[in-house]
Protein backbone atom coordinates (compact mmCIF):
# COMPACT_ATOMS: atom_id res chain seq x y z
CA UNK A 1 0.00 0.00 0.00
CA UNK A 2 1.15 3.51 -0.57
CA UNK A 3 2.11 5.87 1.88
CA UNK A 4 -0.95 7.86 2.83
CA UNK A 5 -0.85 11.48 3.81
CA UNK A 6 -3.15 13.08 6.11
CA UNK A 7 -6.75 14.27 5.59
CA UNK A 8 -6.27 17.44 5.51
CA UNK A 9 -3.54 16.93 2.89
CA UNK A 10 -5.65 15.80 0.41
CA UNK A 11 -6.07 17.99 -2.57
CA UNK A 12 -8.32 18.21 -5.27
CA UNK A 13 -10.87 15.76 -3.82
CA UNK A 14 -13.78 18.19 -2.32
CA UNK A 15 -16.65 18.09 -5.12
CA UNK A 16 -15.61 14.20 -5.65
CA UNK A 17 -16.03 13.41 -1.94
CA UNK A 18 -19.12 15.87 -1.81
CA UNK A 19 -20.81 13.66 -4.64
CA UNK A 20 -19.85 10.60 -2.79
CA UNK A 21 -22.12 11.45 0.38
CA UNK A 22 -24.41 12.55 -1.67
CA UNK A 23 -25.09 9.23 -3.23
CA UNK A 24 -24.36 7.64 0.12
CA UNK A 25 -27.83 9.66 1.23
CA UNK A 26 -29.43 6.69 -0.97
CA UNK A 27 -26.94 3.60 -1.75
CA UNK A 28 -23.96 2.33 -1.25
CA UNK A 29 -21.23 2.36 -3.92
CA UNK A 30 -18.08 1.01 -5.35
CA UNK A 31 -14.78 2.75 -5.93
CA UNK A 32 -13.44 1.69 -9.15
CA UNK A 33 -9.88 3.16 -9.83
CA UNK A 34 -6.25 2.25 -11.16
CA UNK A 35 -3.90 1.34 -7.94
CA UNK A 36 -2.27 4.62 -6.60
CA UNK A 37 -4.48 7.56 -7.76
CA UNK A 38 -5.85 7.51 -4.36
CA UNK A 39 -8.75 5.63 -3.41
CA UNK A 40 -7.45 5.49 -0.08
CA UNK A 41 -7.21 9.18 0.58
CA UNK A 42 -10.41 9.87 -0.86
CA UNK A 43 -11.97 6.82 2.12
CA UNK A 44 -10.10 8.33 4.72
CA UNK A 45 -11.04 12.13 4.28
CA UNK A 46 -14.16 11.02 4.05
CA UNK A 47 -13.89 9.03 7.58
CA UNK A 48 -12.42 12.33 8.96
CA UNK A 49 -14.85 14.74 7.85
CA UNK A 50 -18.26 12.98 7.54
CA UNK A 51 -21.11 15.54 7.51
CA UNK A 52 -24.20 15.35 9.93
CA UNK A 53 -26.19 12.74 10.26
CA UNK A 54 -23.08 10.12 8.81
CA UNK A 55 -21.27 7.91 11.03
CA UNK A 56 -18.21 6.05 9.25
CA UNK A 57 -16.30 3.40 10.30
CA UNK A 58 -13.06 2.97 8.06
CA UNK A 59 -12.04 -1.03 7.96
CA UNK A 60 -8.10 -1.86 6.68
CA UNK A 61 -8.41 -5.16 5.54
CA UNK A 62 -4.86 -5.52 3.80
CA UNK A 63 -3.79 -7.76 6.68
CA UNK A 64 -7.29 -9.71 7.04
CA UNK A 65 -6.34 -13.32 5.83
CA UNK A 66 -9.15 -15.46 7.55
CA UNK A 67 -12.81 -15.34 7.60
CA UNK A 68 -12.96 -15.53 11.02
CA UNK A 69 -10.67 -12.62 11.52
CA UNK A 70 -12.58 -10.91 9.26
CA UNK A 71 -15.80 -11.56 12.02
CA UNK A 72 -13.34 -10.42 14.83
CA UNK A 73 -12.62 -6.92 13.28
CA UNK A 74 -16.22 -6.77 11.98
CA UNK A 75 -17.91 -7.33 15.20
CA UNK A 76 -15.23 -5.48 17.38
CA UNK A 77 -15.78 -2.50 16.04
CA UNK A 78 -19.74 -2.66 16.04
CA UNK A 79 -19.20 -3.60 19.50
CA UNK A 80 -17.96 -0.32 20.27
CA UNK A 81 -21.28 1.19 18.53
CA UNK A 82 -23.05 -0.61 20.70
CA UNK A 83 -21.98 0.56 24.04
CA UNK A 84 -23.41 3.64 23.97
CA UNK A 85 -26.61 1.84 24.79
CA UNK A 86 -26.79 -0.46 27.76
CA UNK A 87 -29.43 -2.97 26.44
CA UNK A 88 -27.91 -3.21 23.40
CA UNK A 89 -24.29 -3.66 25.42
CA UNK A 90 -25.63 -6.40 27.51
CA UNK A 91 -27.27 -8.38 24.24
CA UNK A 92 -24.22 -8.14 22.63
CA UNK A 93 -22.48 -11.20 24.83
CA UNK A 94 -25.53 -13.41 23.74
CA UNK A 95 -25.12 -12.49 19.97
CA UNK A 96 -21.24 -13.84 20.40
CA UNK A 97 -22.88 -17.10 21.97
CA UNK A 98 -24.71 -17.88 19.14
CA UNK A 99 -21.57 -18.82 17.88
CA UNK A 100 -19.09 -19.38 20.48
CA UNK A 101 -17.72 -16.20 20.61
CA UNK A 102 -15.88 -14.35 23.82
CA UNK A 103 -15.05 -10.86 24.81
CA UNK A 104 -12.23 -9.85 27.13
CA UNK A 105 -11.22 -6.24 27.36
CA UNK A 106 -13.23 -5.24 24.36
CA UNK A 107 -11.49 -7.71 22.64
CA UNK A 108 -13.55 -9.95 20.31
CA UNK A 109 -12.20 -13.25 19.90
CA UNK A 110 -14.46 -16.77 18.05
CA UNK A 111 -13.71 -19.66 17.37
CA UNK A 112 -13.14 -21.42 13.64
CA UNK A 113 -16.36 -20.63 12.07
CA UNK A 114 -17.42 -23.69 10.71
CA UNK A 115 -20.79 -24.40 10.19
CA UNK A 116 -21.32 -22.07 12.97
CA UNK A 117 -24.57 -19.50 13.05
CA UNK A 118 -21.89 -16.28 12.73
CA UNK A 119 -23.98 -15.10 9.90
CA UNK A 120 -26.94 -14.54 11.78
CA UNK A 121 -24.68 -13.10 14.96
CA UNK A 122 -23.46 -10.63 12.73
CA UNK A 123 -27.20 -9.62 11.31
CA UNK A 124 -28.49 -9.32 14.95
CA UNK A 125 -25.68 -6.90 15.57
CA UNK A 126 -26.34 -4.72 12.16
CA UNK A 127 -29.94 -4.59 13.72
CA UNK A 128 -29.17 -3.63 17.18
CA UNK A 129 -27.27 -0.65 15.89
CA UNK A 130 -29.63 0.59 13.12
CA UNK A 131 -32.64 0.22 15.16
CA UNK A 132 -30.86 2.07 18.17
CA UNK A 133 -29.62 5.11 15.80
CA UNK A 134 -32.71 5.79 13.35
CA UNK A 135 -31.56 9.11 12.04
CA UNK A 136 -27.97 8.37 11.82
CA UNK A 137 -26.79 7.23 8.41
CA UNK A 138 -23.52 4.41 9.73
CA UNK A 139 -21.54 3.90 6.31
CA UNK A 140 -19.05 1.17 6.78
CA UNK A 141 -15.89 1.88 4.55
CA UNK A 142 -14.38 -1.41 3.39
CA UNK A 143 -10.57 -0.51 1.88
CA UNK A 144 -8.93 -3.59 0.08
CA UNK A 145 -12.03 -5.86 0.13
CA UNK A 146 -10.95 -7.79 -2.96
CA UNK A 147 -7.90 -8.28 -1.54
CA UNK A 148 -9.15 -9.77 1.51
CA UNK A 149 -11.92 -12.28 -0.20
CA UNK A 150 -9.09 -13.24 -2.69
CA UNK A 151 -7.08 -14.48 0.31
CA UNK A 152 -9.65 -16.19 2.15
CA UNK A 153 -10.72 -18.32 -0.88
CA UNK A 154 -7.47 -18.93 -1.21
CA UNK A 155 -6.30 -19.81 2.01
CA UNK A 156 -10.00 -22.23 2.05
CA UNK A 157 -8.91 -24.03 -1.06
CA UNK A 158 -5.00 -24.99 0.52
CA UNK A 159 -7.29 -26.03 3.35
CA UNK A 160 -9.68 -27.88 1.28
CA UNK A 161 -12.61 -26.38 2.76
CA UNK A 162 -15.78 -26.80 0.84
CA UNK A 163 -17.16 -23.42 2.45
CA UNK A 164 -17.49 -20.56 0.45
CA UNK A 165 -16.62 -18.08 3.18
CA UNK A 166 -15.65 -15.17 1.31
CA UNK A 167 -18.91 -15.51 -1.06
CA UNK A 168 -20.60 -15.61 2.40
CA UNK A 169 -18.89 -12.74 3.38
CA UNK A 170 -20.43 -10.82 0.28
CA UNK A 171 -24.22 -12.06 0.44
CA UNK A 172 -24.10 -11.68 4.32
CA UNK A 173 -23.06 -7.54 3.68
CA UNK A 174 -25.80 -7.49 0.64
CA UNK A 175 -28.12 -8.81 3.63
CA UNK A 176 -27.40 -6.31 6.11
CA UNK A 177 -27.91 -3.58 3.41
CA UNK A 178 -31.44 -4.53 2.36
CA UNK A 179 -32.32 -5.40 5.91
CA UNK A 180 -31.20 -1.83 7.62
CA UNK A 181 -32.32 1.37 6.21
CA UNK A 182 -29.85 3.50 7.52
CA UNK A 183 -26.92 1.07 6.70
CA UNK A 184 -24.07 1.99 3.73
CA UNK A 185 -21.40 0.32 2.54
CA UNK A 186 -18.01 1.20 0.77
CA UNK A 187 -15.79 -1.61 -1.37
CA UNK A 188 -12.59 -0.36 -2.30
CA UNK A 189 -9.43 -1.86 -3.25
CA UNK A 190 -6.33 -2.51 -5.84
CA UNK A 191 -7.49 -5.93 -7.02
CA UNK A 192 -10.34 -5.84 -9.82
CA UNK A 193 -13.73 -7.10 -7.69
CA UNK A 194 -15.49 -8.50 -10.87
CA UNK A 195 -12.53 -10.97 -11.04
CA UNK A 196 -12.32 -12.02 -7.66
CA UNK A 197 -16.18 -12.60 -8.41
CA UNK A 198 -15.86 -14.73 -10.84
CA UNK A 199 -13.74 -16.90 -9.49
CA UNK A 200 -15.98 -17.46 -6.32
CA UNK A 201 -18.80 -17.90 -8.52
CA UNK A 202 -17.35 -20.54 -10.63
CA UNK A 203 -19.73 -22.38 -12.15
CA UNK A 204 -21.89 -23.53 -9.95
CA UNK A 205 -23.38 -19.87 -7.61
CA UNK A 206 -25.16 -17.54 -9.57
CA UNK A 207 -25.05 -15.00 -6.43
CA UNK A 208 -24.85 -11.29 -7.17
CA UNK A 209 -23.49 -9.61 -4.02
CA UNK A 210 -22.98 -6.05 -5.53
CA UNK A 211 -25.47 -5.62 -8.48
CA UNK A 212 -27.00 -2.96 -5.67
CA UNK A 213 -23.90 -0.90 -5.59
CA UNK A 214 -23.05 1.18 -8.40
CA UNK A 215 -19.80 2.43 -9.09
CA UNK A 216 -17.97 5.67 -8.63
CA UNK A 217 -15.32 5.79 -10.51
CA UNK A 218 -11.82 7.63 -8.94
CA UNK A 219 -9.82 9.28 -11.33
CA UNK A 220 -6.35 10.82 -11.50
CA UNK A 221 -6.43 14.40 -9.78
CA UNK A 222 -7.28 17.60 -12.56
CA UNK A 223 -4.17 19.44 -13.88
CA UNK A 224 -4.89 22.15 -11.37
CA UNK A 225 -5.06 20.23 -8.26
CA UNK A 226 -2.30 17.87 -9.46
CA UNK A 227 -0.01 21.43 -9.68
CA UNK A 228 -0.95 22.28 -6.55
CA UNK A 229 -0.46 19.83 -4.80
CA UNK A 230 3.29 18.93 -6.38
CA UNK A 231 4.00 22.65 -5.62
CA UNK A 232 3.03 22.01 -1.72
CA UNK A 233 5.03 18.73 -1.62
CA UNK A 234 8.18 20.58 -3.26
CA UNK A 235 8.30 23.17 -0.54
CA UNK A 236 7.57 20.79 2.03
CA UNK A 237 10.45 18.92 1.42
CA UNK A 238 12.74 21.72 0.54
CA UNK A 239 13.51 20.99 -3.69
CA UNK A 240 16.07 22.98 -4.71
CA UNK A 241 14.33 25.18 -7.76
CA UNK A 242 14.28 28.78 -8.35
CA UNK A 243 10.95 30.88 -7.94
CA UNK A 244 10.77 31.55 -11.56
CA UNK A 245 11.18 27.82 -12.14
CA UNK A 246 8.42 26.49 -9.63
CA UNK A 247 5.78 26.53 -12.20
CA UNK A 248 7.08 25.03 -15.13
CA UNK A 249 8.76 22.21 -13.34
CA UNK A 250 5.33 21.19 -11.05
CA UNK A 251 3.62 21.21 -14.18
CA UNK A 252 5.93 18.79 -16.15
CA UNK A 253 5.97 16.66 -12.79
CA UNK A 254 2.29 16.32 -13.32
CA UNK A 255 1.88 16.09 -16.79
CA UNK A 256 4.55 13.22 -16.82
CA UNK A 257 3.07 11.11 -14.03
CA UNK A 258 -0.15 11.59 -15.31
CA UNK A 259 -1.84 14.13 -12.18
CA UNK A 260 -1.51 10.56 -9.97
CA UNK A 261 -0.80 11.39 -6.36
CA UNK A 262 1.59 8.59 -5.56
CA UNK A 263 4.18 9.09 -8.84
CA UNK A 264 4.16 12.79 -7.84
CA UNK A 265 5.23 12.54 -4.48
CA UNK A 266 7.83 10.08 -5.36
CA UNK A 267 9.35 12.38 -7.69
CA UNK A 268 9.25 15.35 -5.72
CA UNK A 269 10.88 13.03 -2.80
CA UNK A 270 13.77 11.87 -5.13
CA UNK A 271 14.21 15.67 -6.32
CA UNK A 272 14.50 16.66 -2.82
CA UNK A 273 17.54 14.64 -2.51
CA UNK A 274 19.35 16.54 -5.35
CA UNK A 275 22.10 19.22 -4.28
CA UNK A 276 21.83 20.47 -7.61
CA UNK A 277 19.08 23.20 -9.32
CA UNK A 278 15.78 21.18 -10.39
CA UNK A 279 15.33 22.34 -13.88
CA UNK A 280 12.68 20.56 -16.37
CA UNK A 281 15.37 18.23 -17.78
CA UNK A 282 16.03 17.08 -14.38
CA UNK A 283 12.37 15.70 -14.00
CA UNK A 284 12.48 13.75 -17.32
CA UNK A 285 15.94 12.43 -15.92
CA UNK A 286 14.46 11.26 -13.14
CA UNK A 287 11.46 9.64 -14.46
CA UNK A 288 13.19 7.90 -16.90
CA UNK A 289 15.85 6.20 -14.16
CA UNK A 290 12.94 4.95 -12.27
CA UNK A 291 11.12 3.30 -15.50
CA UNK A 292 14.32 1.59 -16.23
CA UNK A 293 15.41 0.88 -12.48
CA UNK A 294 15.65 -2.96 -11.92
CA UNK A 295 14.72 -2.40 -8.52
CA UNK A 296 11.46 -1.32 -9.01
CA UNK A 297 10.37 1.05 -6.34
CA UNK A 298 7.61 2.36 -8.24
CA UNK A 299 6.21 -1.87 -8.11
CA UNK A 300 5.78 -1.41 -11.89
CA UNK A 301 5.53 -5.12 -12.33
CA UNK A 302 3.12 -5.26 -10.71
CA UNK A 303 0.89 -4.06 -14.31
CA UNK A 304 2.69 -7.44 -16.19
CA UNK A 305 2.34 -9.88 -13.00
CA UNK A 306 -1.15 -9.77 -12.48
CA UNK A 307 -2.52 -10.46 -15.62
CA UNK A 308 -1.65 -14.04 -14.66
CA UNK A 309 -3.86 -13.52 -11.26
CA UNK A 310 -6.57 -11.96 -13.46
CA UNK A 311 -6.70 -13.47 -17.28
CA UNK A 312 -6.52 -17.36 -15.84
CA UNK A 313 -7.44 -20.17 -18.23
CA UNK A 314 -6.84 -20.70 -22.16
CA UNK A 315 -8.14 -20.58 -25.07
CA UNK A 316 -8.12 -23.30 -28.02
CA UNK A 317 -5.83 -22.50 -31.11
CA UNK A 318 -6.36 -23.15 -34.27
CA UNK A 319 -3.69 -26.84 -34.01
CA UNK A 320 -6.11 -27.57 -30.98
CA UNK A 321 -3.41 -26.59 -28.30
CA UNK A 322 -4.45 -24.75 -25.37
CA UNK A 323 -3.56 -20.42 -25.23
CA UNK A 324 -3.33 -18.83 -22.54
CA UNK A 325 -6.00 -15.81 -21.86
CA UNK A 326 -2.68 -13.98 -20.42
CA UNK A 327 -0.60 -14.37 -22.91
CA UNK A 328 -2.76 -13.45 -25.22
CA UNK A 329 -3.48 -10.11 -23.41
CA UNK A 330 -0.04 -9.46 -22.79
CA UNK A 331 0.30 -9.26 -26.80
CA UNK A 332 -2.26 -7.14 -27.22
CA UNK A 333 -1.25 -4.83 -24.65
CA UNK A 334 2.66 -5.02 -26.61
CA UNK A 335 0.52 -4.33 -29.81
CA UNK A 336 -0.94 -1.04 -28.58
CA UNK A 337 1.75 -0.14 -26.38
CA UNK A 338 3.67 0.37 -29.63
CA UNK A 339 0.97 2.14 -31.47
CA UNK A 340 0.93 5.71 -31.20
CA UNK A 341 -2.99 6.03 -32.29
CA UNK A 342 -5.87 4.26 -30.46
CA UNK A 343 -6.44 1.18 -32.69
CA UNK A 344 -9.33 -0.47 -33.73
CA UNK A 345 -10.72 -3.82 -32.96
CA UNK A 346 -9.74 -4.99 -36.49
CA UNK A 347 -6.27 -3.71 -35.90
CA UNK A 348 -5.66 -5.30 -33.10
CA UNK A 349 -7.21 -8.48 -33.83
CA UNK A 350 -4.94 -8.30 -37.46
CA UNK A 351 -1.96 -7.73 -34.89
CA UNK A 352 -2.55 -11.01 -32.52
CA UNK A 353 -3.21 -13.37 -35.37
CA UNK A 354 -0.03 -12.17 -37.07
CA UNK A 355 1.79 -13.53 -34.00
CA UNK A 356 -0.93 -16.67 -32.25
CA UNK A 357 -2.25 -19.18 -33.88
CA UNK A 358 -6.05 -17.57 -33.18
CA UNK A 359 -8.63 -17.68 -34.81
CA UNK A 360 -11.54 -16.86 -32.89
CA UNK A 361 -11.91 -13.21 -32.97
CA UNK A 362 -13.99 -12.93 -30.20
CA UNK A 363 -11.62 -13.95 -27.70
CA UNK A 364 -10.07 -10.41 -28.67
CA UNK A 365 -12.98 -8.21 -28.32
CA UNK A 366 -13.27 -9.98 -24.67
CA UNK A 367 -10.01 -9.30 -23.73
CA UNK A 368 -9.63 -5.35 -24.37
CA UNK A 369 -13.11 -5.24 -22.44
CA UNK A 370 -11.63 -6.89 -19.35
CA UNK A 371 -8.29 -4.42 -20.41
CA UNK A 372 -10.44 -1.44 -20.23
CA UNK A 373 -12.32 -2.40 -17.17
CA UNK A 374 -8.93 -3.00 -15.30
CA UNK A 375 -7.61 0.30 -16.52
CA UNK A 376 -4.91 -0.81 -18.67
CA UNK A 377 -7.00 0.64 -21.66
CA UNK A 378 -9.49 3.14 -22.84
CA UNK A 379 -11.67 3.33 -25.61
CA UNK A 380 -12.81 6.44 -27.53
CA UNK A 381 -15.97 7.39 -29.26
CA UNK A 382 -15.50 5.11 -32.06
CA UNK A 383 -14.13 1.88 -29.86
CA UNK A 384 -10.55 2.59 -30.28
CA UNK A 385 -8.44 1.24 -27.43
CA UNK A 386 -4.69 3.20 -26.31
CA UNK A 387 -3.37 3.05 -23.10
CA UNK A 388 -5.06 4.81 -20.35
CA UNK A 389 -2.23 5.99 -18.66
CA UNK A 390 0.99 7.18 -20.76
CA UNK A 391 3.24 6.66 -17.64
CA UNK A 392 2.07 2.72 -17.47
CA UNK A 393 2.52 2.82 -21.79
CA UNK A 394 6.46 4.35 -21.25
CA UNK A 395 6.96 1.60 -18.48
CA UNK A 396 5.48 -1.34 -20.50
CA UNK A 397 7.68 -0.21 -23.95
CA UNK A 398 10.98 -0.19 -21.62
CA UNK A 399 10.47 -2.90 -19.51
CA UNK A 400 9.50 -5.16 -22.28
CA UNK A 401 12.18 -4.12 -24.82
CA UNK A 402 9.66 -2.63 -27.31
CA UNK A 403 11.12 0.98 -27.60
CA UNK A 404 13.89 -0.11 -29.64
CA UNK A 405 11.61 -2.31 -31.81
CA UNK A 406 11.32 -5.23 -30.02
CA UNK A 407 7.47 -6.51 -30.71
Amino acid sequence: MAVQVSPKGVVGRDRLIQRIWKRLEQESVRFLAERRVGKTSVLKKMAAQPPTGFHPIFFDLEKVHSADRFVEVLLGELRSLMSAKDKAAKGFGDILALFGGTEVGGVVKIPALGKRDWQKAVEKTFHAICADNPDTLFVLMFDELPYMLQSIAIQDTKAGANDNFALAILDMLRAARHENANLRMIFCGSVGLHHVLDSLRGDVHASQPVNDMPAVEIHPLQLDDAVLLTKDLMIREQVHVSPEHMDVIANRIAHLTDCVPFYIQRIVSRLAEQDEPVVESSVDTMINRQLVDDKDDWEMKHFRDRLDIYYKGSVVDVNGRPLQRSLVSRRILDHIACEDQPQSVDAVWAAVKAKMALDDRDVVIELLSFLAQDHYLIADDTKRYTFRFPLIRRWWLTAHGLAQGGR
